[in-house]
């Protein structure tokens, strides 16, 4: 009926043919602007993440930070492998990623500032295009899947359809605690060159649990694989979380 009402109605042929070109020309303005990414901020909920801490290999951390930023003693960092179910601006979507702790950026509980190494986010590709655009994160298309073990659970990141991040978790029935936290990344802005902040409030449900097995199979070349884990130091199953990526900020001096 709306349809019908605001239609003008042309007898001649030349009319129909200005009516369809507008069409056309409105129906590529529509596409384009649907195509545009909407910048941040951005805020998911119902994610559920396995989470293990790592020791970097030192040589590899060291090559992939740029000056002035400054990984912990003990090269510690991890491996996030996650999915949300729903989001405002990004969302729904699976990904997983690196990081080192750094030093200088602390969050007021204490944790450590986080640079993001290598990561993937999808399936679709504007969640990846929107953290490389707005956030300077080395991100690119790709996915996570969780698959149930007799103990616990095992989670998979997958890349252009090869499995490349494989970590198996025992879970701790009956350890679970709610958890509300901030979280403090670093990455050098796409628009400044400058190192910026994403700061990251999250709250969720933390579970104990027990690492396995991690695995890298990233094909060589591939940006997992410059990244060799010396040891697992710990995990964390955490469910029903809830954050926020915020407007990215200047860094301090």
């Amino acid at each position: 009926m709306f349809k019908a009402l605001f239609t003008p109605r042309f007898n001649k042929p030349l009319g129909a043919c200005v009516i369809a070109g507008a069409a056309l020309a409105a129906t590529a303005v529509t596409s384009k602007a649907e195509e545009k990414i909407q910048p941040p901020p951005y805020e998911v909920a119902g994610g559920n993440f396995e989470i293990l801490g790592v020791v970097w290999d030192e040589a590899a951390i060291r090559k992939a930070l740029p000056p002035g930023i400054k990984p912990v003693n003990g090269m510690t960092g991890g491996i996030n492998i996650y999915s949300v179910e729903r989001g405002y601006g990004i969302g729904p979507y699976s990904a997983a990623y690196f990081w080192v702790d750094i030093e200088g950026f602390d969050s007021p509980e204490g944790i450590k500032g986080r640079w993001m190494l290598a990561g993937v986010y999808g399936p679709q590709p504007n969640t990846s295009a929107a953290l490389k655009a707005y956030y300077g994160l080395p991100v690119r298309p790709g996915s996570t899947r969780v698959e149930p073990t007799a103990d616990g659970k095992r989670a998979v990141a997958t890349v252009d359809g090869h499995d490349a991040i494989t970590a198996e978790i025992k879970s701790v029935p009956g350890s679970c605690e709610a958890a509300a936290i901030s979280l403090n990344y670093e990455s050098l802005s796409p628009e400044t060159k400058q190192v910026s902040v994403l700061k990251i409030p999250f709250v969720g449900d933390s579970c104990k649990a027990e690492p396995v097995s991690v695995k890298i199979t990233a094909p060589p070349g591939d940006p997992f694989s410059a990244y060799p884990i010396l040891k697992v130091v710990g995990v964390s199953d955490v469910k029903n979380g809830s954050f926020a990526f915020t407007v990215p900020q200047p860094a301090r001096e």
